[in-house]
């Protein structure tokens, strides 16, 4: 794969990111707080997205599943748990402690997959995790809680494992894509949307009325962020990859949040958002 393609994913991943985030914005602003009804219609229109995407005929083989089932898994504990944690408490602290989780992916490159890592690529790690705390930094006392710090925990864990799963899958696998994304993605439907008839049955049908198109939008872009990643895998370093499709997911929101929804950046948000992009450059020397 030539430099110009993987930096075409790469940036589509990126876009795909933020795009999600100003779907999930406009829905929330909108006073909808049915997060298993979105979630569970937003992963349907990306496994039909696979399934739109994919060559036929199509060949499931058992391989697939301890995969699938595992990045299910782990998929839904992080929407879940994620969720569970923003109600309990703070919405920065925990999207902070989740954005941790690219390094999950990254150390089980550096230590399974034997990526190579130069002094740059650890000083621009330094710099992303960095411009993460100021990014998320906030006034004012936050209070955490043990129930807090568990979801966080679980959710953390589920995001990281997410995407180890799929990277692992992709490298080891050079068949089969579509079909073990449609398998995954089908049973965190199912999880979802029994989740969702449980404790959002009063507002299903408002919920898809009126934002049903927001839900399928936000679906598509996620199964294209996946597919992205997943051609990606085979062809650049698990360890490299994702802490730049974090920094670069750092500067897409920020300017998001800046040009379309006029939100007032901190000065230390403003110094996070230069150190994202300086973890960029250092990451990629």
């Amino acid at each position: 794969m030539s430099s110009f393609v993987k930096i075409v994913l790469l940036i589509g991943i990126m876009v795909g990111t933020s795009i999600q985030s100003v779907f999930k914005k406009a829905y929330n602003k909108r006073g909808y707080s049915s997060v298993f009804i979105f979630g569970s219609i937003t992963v349907a229109s990306a496994a039909l997205f696979f399934v739109a995407s994919a060559k036929y005929p199509l060949s499931f083989s058992a391989d697939i599943l301890p995969y699938a089932f595992g990045f299910a898994a782990a998929y839904c504990c992080a929407t879940i748990f994620g969720m569970l944690a923003i109600n309990e408490g703070s919405l920065s602290l925990t999207s902070l402690a989740t954005s941790y989780s690219l390094l999950i992916p990254t150390l089980w490159g550096l230590l399974f997959y034997n990526d190579t890592a130069t002094h740059w690529f650890f000083i621009g790690l330094a710099l992303l995790l960095i411009s993460l705390v100021l990014i998320n930094a906030k006034g004012g006392e936050i209070k955490i809680t043990l129930k807090w710090a568990i979801f966080v925990l679980l959710a953390f864990l589920g995001n990281g494992i997410c995407s180890t799963v799929q990277s692992g899958y992709a490298k080891t696998h050079a068949q089969g894509t579509s079909e073990f994304m449609i398998i995954a993605l089908s049973a965190v439907f199912l999880v979802l949307l029994s989740a969702a008839f449980l404790t959002e049955r009063g507002s299903l049908g408002t919920s898809l009325k009126k934002n049903w198109y927001l839900m399928v939008l936000c679906g598509a872009a996620n199964g294209a962020v996946n597919l992205f990643v997943i051609l990606l895998s085979p062809n650049m370093n698990t360890s490299l990859m994702f802490p730049l499709i974090s920094a670069g997911g750092i500067v897409l929101t920020s300017l998001v949040s800046i040009f379309i929804y006029k939100e007032k950046l901190s000065l230390l948000q403003y110094i996070g958002m230069v150190m994202g992009i300086g973890a960029i450059v250092f990451m990629n020397l």
